[in-house]
């Protein structure tokens, strides 16, 4: 079974769970696969910066730069929510578009690059507008003011214009492995399970199936030369204390967001972006090389 099928068929059965089980377990699996999965698939940064500058003698000055950015992330959420979501949710599309296509084009272009942003704003777009009650609800306790379902209507639409004006532009890029089938099937799959599943559980279902675990294996492979079960252990190891210093700092964000009047969903939210936005920058040299 190959990897791409794996994860089909992976996605199918959590949407039969989906059907079966109530909104509180769907919500309790999210946050286990999240802080879990999640978390651990962007906590090996460092190693991987080791990597990207084994050759350069710059390892110092990127993990300056790396620090920086995650206190700049929090600093902005807390101090310019609606700038910080924008910018978190521009940079998360073009993440998780750059995950699902890097290994399916023969190189990295401006066309591809672009296409990696538009199908990453059409997810979204899918996630949003399907569930835009509680994606409303959750915007508005971020940045005090609440959008009706047309922004996400159109941001779906934007989405799949883009993706589909840059996926014209790409064909010759593609791989000759390149399932085109396959990747329409997906889109409806992914747009009939954020219809029927709670956005937390959607998203969840995305992020780790289609973004997680396929980055895993790609950082398994830059790390050790090859994803195996030897290698997932030793990933594992060398990602433990990073994640549980994630956890146990956001155990902390928790316990004191009542002291500074602070809700609870804006510190996880910027507690995400501030260990996405430096991953996301790490992942995008090491699909670059």
């Amino acid at each position: 079974m190959n990897f791409p099928t794996f994860n089909l068929i992976l996605t199918v059965f959590l949407f039969w769970l989906t059907i079966q089980i109530d909104a509180s377990h769907e919500e309790y699996l999210s946050y286990f696969f999240i802080l879990t999965v999640g978390i651990i698939h962007g906590s090996n940064d460092i190693s991987l910066i080791k990597v990207l500058t084994r050759n350069t003698g710059s390892l110092k000055k990127y993990l300056l730069l790396y620090v920086v950015v995650i206190l700049a992330t929090i600093v902005a959420f807390v101090s310019f929510p609606s700038l910080a979501l924008f910018f978190f949710i521009i940079v998360s599309c073009y993440h998780f578009g750059e995950q699902h296509f890097h290994n399916q084009v023969q190189s990295q272009n401006t066309f591809s690059r672009l296409l990696f942003f538009g199908y990453g704003v059409l997810i979204f777009g899918l996630l949003f507008y399907f569930n835009s009650e509680n994606t409303s609800i959750i915007i508005n306790e971020l940045i005090g003011h609440t959008l009706n379902e047309n922004y996400f209507l159109w941001f779906m639409i934007a989405g799949a214009i883009l993706t589909l004006v840059f996926f014209i532009h790409s064909i010759r890029n593609f791989k000759s492995s390149f399932n085109y089938f396959q990747e329409l099937f997906l889109i409806l799959l992914f747009a009939i399970l954020f219809k029927m599943a709670a956005l937390l559980w959607a998203f969840a279902i995305y992020f780790i199936v289609w973004h997680s675990i396929p980055s895993l294996v790609d950082q398994i492979g830059a790390l050790y030369g090859k994803s195996n079960k030897l290698n997932v252990i030793q990933y594992i190891k060398s990602s433990f204390v990073y994640w549980l210093i994630s956890i146990a700092g956001l155990y902390i964000l928790y316990y004191t967001t009542s002291y500074f009047e602070i809700q609870f969903v804006t510190i996880f939210f910027a507690f995400l972006a501030a260990i996405t936005i430096p991953h996301v920058v790490v992942m995008y040299f090491l699909n670059k090389n």
